[in-house]
């Protein structure tokens, strides 16, 4: 795990290599154990080391043995072993122990046909010196991240986008992306918050050389799975004990997978279901496990999840380890500063980022459970899909009665509304807030920028019938690769801890996305076949009781009567260089919100503290 940064050109002059080591060193807390530079013509590469495997042997950038291909990789390659001894048994053998060296030796055999054979997290690079040709590609699920800049001649990348700023020619808000932002409390990609900024998508490769640029996906989540109604044939379904023995047999080997280290490997343990099956297989294929946990003082019922932490942590022997924070967490922005390289409104990103600090005294890798909610149904959103899909399987009067009974009952959306409303229409409607919510906070010029772009253009991928399979395959590509990933990298990176998430092993997820809904949900609860494979590793109580989601008590923060830290972030002076908010305005509403006024939205307010936040740390 680490932090790469590179430039190409294309004009015949060479790389900016000063500017490149200037940018590499913004990605210092990703890679503390080891630098590296390389330059050579028009191309010059930048590494930062976090030293997981191979300690002695793993610097970079690293050369082919002909020295033709140059190689910076972010990230870790489970399947390493095995394409190793594949390697070395046709007699070309390895210098090194590094999966770094693996992938190098793919490339040279096989070039960019060779991600497809990655089973991991990455974010990498690759120039070939004798085509003049720069790959940079990212991972299927988009666990690491990886930004770029394009000029038509000159190409950018890095690790994390306050890097790439270094190698950009201006600094400037992109409105469209900011408003995709105030809609959803994250930037989608390809899009981020800066207008000479972009993400590779996950499970895409770039590929610039003399004939221009081209992004492609190499891989892709299933937008329309075969379970689908009008794709389904009866039979061709696995039993639920067939599938339960796969998805078991699979979630085992990710997880001893990614067990693969030369350092120590912890686990963070919230209590919940995911978590703690992931901790369960960890000690039966390794021993005792180091576990994490966060609790908070004085909290309220419902905030503090440390109990359950506690029971399971006893229950599966492990060395745990809990953290108490103050229920004011969120007034230590100067911690979540450091941790915001990119705007993302989830108020659990600073907890996790002390969190990773506290755990990084102790190991340098540890496994999560992010992902298992996308890929099994966990959320209360997928019930309602569920349900819907199954009401619209009945014959025109058994929807019309169905409707009227929703109808009566206050839940007409729940019965009626998702089979036949288009998935981008729904995702349009469910934005946190829309662009006329947004409107009265916003200054006239930026509203001016603003009507030039659309900032819903990434949902034209996405139109089509919503049910829940298209549900599970969005909120994998949105919600999960564009926020909650990049919320788990940029925190625990921050303190140079490596996150690793076995519910996202690639041969699990494309089993688990052809699975039929009635593997996931039943009697209206969701994680079906996860909670019968859990409960030969767990105690019944904590395998079924309700999902919790990590609370933070955002809304009480704005609400605050007295919040220095947040008026700190209202000021002109905070506000104006930038010119997206009307500080008056803005200011407007945080004294409706201190007042309680009906109406005033507490949403807005935390998306706009944490962009001027991230504005003032660029």
């Amino acid at each position: 795990m680490c932090g790469i940064v590179g430039q190409v050109r294309l004009d015949g002059q060479a790389a900016d290599a000063v500017a490149v080591e200037r940018a590499r060193e913004r990605l210092a807390h990703r890679g503390p154990d080891d630098a590296g530079a390389w330059a050579e013509g028009p191309a010059a590469f930048g590494f930062r080391r976090l030293a997981i495997l191979d300690l002695e042997n793993g610097h970079q950038p690293m050369h082919g043995a002909d020295g033709r291909y140059t190689i910076v990789f972010n990230g870790e390659i489970y399947n390493h072993p095995a394409l190793k001894a594949e390697l070395d048994s046709r007699g070309d053998r390895a210098r090194t122990r590094a999966d770094t060296e693996t992938i190098l030796r793919l490339f040279a055999r096989d070039g960019s046909e060779s991600l497809s054979r990655l089973e991991g997290m990455f974010g990498l690079a690759v120039w070939d010196a004798k085509k003049h040709e720069l790959t940079l590609a990212r991972d299927p699920l988009g666990v690491k991240p990886l930004y770029y800049h394009f000029d038509g001649t000159r190409l950018s990348f890095a690790s994390e986008l306050r890097a790439l700023t270094a190698l950009l020619p201006r600094v400037e808000l992109d409105p469209a992306g900011v408003m995709d932002y105030l809609s959803y409390g994250f930037v989608h990609a390809p899009r981020t918050v800066l207008a000479a900024a972009l993400k590779l998508p996950p499970g895409h490769r770039l590929v610039l050389n003399a004939h221009g640029l081209r992004v492609e996906a190499f891989w892709e989540i299933p937008r329309r799975p075969p379970w689908e109604a009008h794709h389904h044939h009866a039979g061709t379904d696995p039993s639920l004990p067939e599938a339960e023995a796969e998805v078991e047999t699979r979630l085992i080997g990710a997880v001893r997978g990614q067990l693969l280290s030369d350092v120590p490997v912890g686990a963070f343990l919230s209590g919940g279901l995911d978590s703690s099956l992931i901790t369960a297989l960890m000690a039966r294929a390794a021993g005792k496990v180091k576990t994490f946990s966060i609790g908070f003082s004085g909290a309220r019922a419902g905030l503090d999840e440390s109990m359950h932490a506690r029971t399971a942590a006893r229950y599966l022997g492990t060395d745990h380890h809990e953290l108490i924070l103050p229920a004011d967490v969120l007034s230590r922005l100067e911690d979540l500063s450091a941790a915001l390289d990119e705007p993302i409104a989830d108020s659990a990103i600073l907890p996790t980022l002390l969190l990773a600090r506290f755990a990084r005294k102790e190991v340098k890798v540890v496994l999560t459970g992010e992902g298992a909610d996308e890929l099994f149904a966990g959320y209360g959103r997928y019930k309602a899909a569920y349900l819907s899909e199954q009401v619209s399987r009945l014959p025109g009067w058994g929807r019309g009665l169905a409707a009227a009974v929703a109808r009566r009952l206050g839940k007409g959306p729940l019965f009626h509304a998702l089979p036949h409303e288009d998935l981008a229409a729904w995702a349009r409607a469910n934005a946190h807030t829309t662009p006329e919510q947004a409107d009265p906070l916003l200054t006239a010029e930026f509203k001016r920028r603003a009507g030039r772009g659309d900032a819903f253009e990434w949902l034209k991928d996405w139109e089509g019938p919503h049910s829940l399979s298209a549900a599970q395959s969005f909120d994998l590509r949105t919600v999960l690769g564009d926020c909650l990933l990049m919320k788990a990298d940029k925190a625990t990176m921050c303190a140079g801890l490596e996150a690793r998430v076995p519910f996202l092993d690639r041969r699990l997820v494309e089993y688990a996305l052809h699975l039929p809904a009635s593997a996931k949900i039943r009697r209206l609860k969701g994680k079906f076949i996860l909670r019968r494979i859990a409960a030969k590793y767990l105690p019944k109580p904590l395998v079924w009781r309700r999902k919790h989601g990590f609370i933070v008590p955002w809304e009480e923060w704005v609400r605050a009567p007295k919040n220095p830290a947040l008026d700190a972030l209202l000021t002109d002076e905070a506000l104006k260089p930038w010119g997206v908010f009307d500080p008056v305005h803005l200011r407007a509403l945080r004294a409706n919100l201190q007042a309680g006024t009906p109406g005033a939205d507490p949403g807005i307010m935390f998306r706009a503290a944490v962009l001027s936040l991230w504005c003032q740390s660029v």
